[in-house]
């Protein structure tokens, strides 16, 4: 969510963020833990860069998450009044 907001400010908050790269609290935890996300700290509360998201996402950055295989059926499914 590109909002005019966003373009007077340098750091984001962690909601901010979400906002912006349109992602869950969650996604954005898992993405800090895992270094795949630039952030600083300012006392114990991450931020995050715009313009470092910005150059981010311009990298070529995957963003989609691989879901595993559905898993099949091994049972045989009627249709009707078989």
């Amino acid at each position: 969510m590109r909002d005019y907001v966003y373009d007077y400010t340098k750091y984001l908050t962690v909601k901010m963020t979400c906002d912006y790269l349109n992602i869950s609290r969650s996604t954005l935890g898992d993405w800090m833990k895992k270094g795949k996300i630039p952030f600083s700290k300012i006392g114990r509360s991450p931020r995050f860069d715009r313009d470092e998201l910005d150059q981010w996402i311009k990298s070529g950055v995957r963003t989609t998450l691989d879901l595993p295989p559905l898993p099949t059926l091994n049972r045989k499914v009627r249709y009707g009044n078989n």
